[in-house]
C-alpha cells in the first residue's frame, strides 16, 4: 500500500475482489494578517477527517474497477475571542449562509487497465486508467471571497466537495523483488474538472505525482517501512469566472509508513508533512503575509480477495 492508499500498486485477477479503508486526519495550523475591517491577526485550526471505503474487482484479467466514495467531517477552530465575519469555530455537518453541510463528500468510479502484471510474484506492474469524480451536496453554495466586490457578510470557506464533476486520469509503474526495497514505483493523478459547478465555482485541476519504496524488515510479524515524496499542483481555481485566491500552488510531501499483517488484511499507518513551495493555503483570504503547519495521518486498510 504505498503511502498508505490502498488501492494502489496491486491489480485484481479476474473475479477477485479486494476491499479497502482508508482514514485520514489532517490538521493545519493557519494564521494571516488583519484584513479590511477587522484589524488583528487571524489565527486558528481546520481539522479534517475523512473515512475513504473502496473496491477493486476484476472484471477480466485486464481490466479492474474501482469504487469509492468519502464520508467525514472537516471543522474550523477559531483561537480568538474577537469575532469575525470569516471565521469562526464551526463544522461541516452542519449548513451556513453560503455552505450545504452533510457527511458525504465526493464519490469516484475508475476503470483501470493491467498493462502488465505480476500478481503477488516479483517483477514489473504497469496500470493505466480512467473515471469520474461524483461530487456530494456538501459544497460552498456562493463566492467565500466576494470577489465581485458586493459587501462581505458572514461566509464559510470549507466543504467536503468542490460540487464538480470531474475526470481523472492514472498511471502507476512498480517494481518487486525479493530483496530490498522490496517494493518500488510511482503513480500520477491527473483530476480535472469537467465544468463549474451550478453555484459557479471551478475549481483548479490537480496534478499529483509520488514516489515510494517499502523496504520488509523480514521479521515474524512481517513488518515494513515504507517512505515517500507526494508532489502535488493545483492550478488556477475561479469564482464566476474570477480568479479565487490561493488555489494556484504547489507543495511537497514527504511521508514515512509502517505497514503489518493482520488476519483482516494489510494494515498501513503513514505520518506526512505537506510543505508549500508556491501558493499558500487554500481557505485564506487573499494575497497577504499569511502561513500554515499542516500534518497528516493516515490509517490504511486493504483485504484479501473474497473470490476467484
Amino acid at each position: 500500500m504505498p503511502v498508505g492508499e490502498s488501492d494502489k500498486g496491486f491489480g485484481a485477477e479476474k473475479g477477485a475482489l479486494y476491499y479497502g479503508i482508508q482514514s485520514h486526519f489532517t490538521y493545519i495550523d493557519w494564521w494571516h494578517d488583519p484584513i479590511k475591517g477587522e484589524p488583528f491577526k487571524h489565527k486558528g485550526s481546520l481539522n479534517t477527517f475523512i473515512v475513504r471505503p473502496s473496491i477493486v474487482y476484476g472484471i477480466s484479467q485486464k481490466f479492474n474497477l474501482t469504487l469509492s466514495t468519502t464520508l467525514g467531517v472537516r471543522s474550523m477552530n477559531w483561537d480568538q475571542s474577537n469575532s469575525s465575519i470569516h471565521h469562526r469555530t464551526e463544522g461541516s455537518l452542519t449548513d451556513f449562509n453560503n455552505a450545504n453541510g452533510g457527511i458525504f463528500g465526493d464519490s469516484k468510479i475508475l476503470l483501470r487497465y493491467m498493462f502488465k502484471n505480476t500478481g503477488l510474484g516479483n517483477g514489473i506492474r504497469v496500470f493505466g486508467g480512467g473515471g469520474l469524480t461524483i461530487p456530494s451536496n456538501n459544497q460552498l453554495t456562493s463566492d467565500p471571497y466576494f470577489l465581485n466586490g458586493e459587501e462581505a457578510k458572514e461566509h464559510r470557506h470549507f466543504s467536503l466537495s468542490n460540487g464538480t464533476y470531474n475526470y481523472n486520469l492514472e498511471a502507476q509503474v512498480y517494481y518487486k523483488q525479493s530483496v530490498n526495497p522490496t517494493f518500488y514505483g510511482g503513480f500520477i493523478i491527473i483530476e480535472k474538472p469537467i465544468a463549474e459547478s451550478k453555484y459557479g465555482y471551478l475549481p483548479p485541476t490537480n496534478i499529483n505525482v509520488v514516489l515510494s519504496s517499502i523496504f520488509k524488515r523480514f521479521d515474524d510479524n512481517d513488518t515494513s517501512l515504507g517512505y515517500a515524496l507526494n508532489i502535488l499542483h493545483t492550478t488556477q481555481g475561479y469564482w464566476n469566472n474570477l480568479e479565487a485566491p490561493n488555489t494556484k500552488s504547489t507543495s511537497i510531501a514527504p511521508s514515512i509508513s509502517f505497514l503489518f499483517g493482520t488476519r483482516f488484511g494489510a494494515i498501513s499507518l503513514n505520518l506526512q508533512k505537506p510543505i508549500f513551495i508556491d501558493g499558500s493555503f487554500a481557505s485564506n483570504e487573499g494575497d497577504m503575509d499569511q502561513g500554515s503547519d499542516i500534518w497528516r495521518f493516515s490509517i490504511s486498510l486493504r483485504g484479501m480477495p473474497t473470490s476467484k
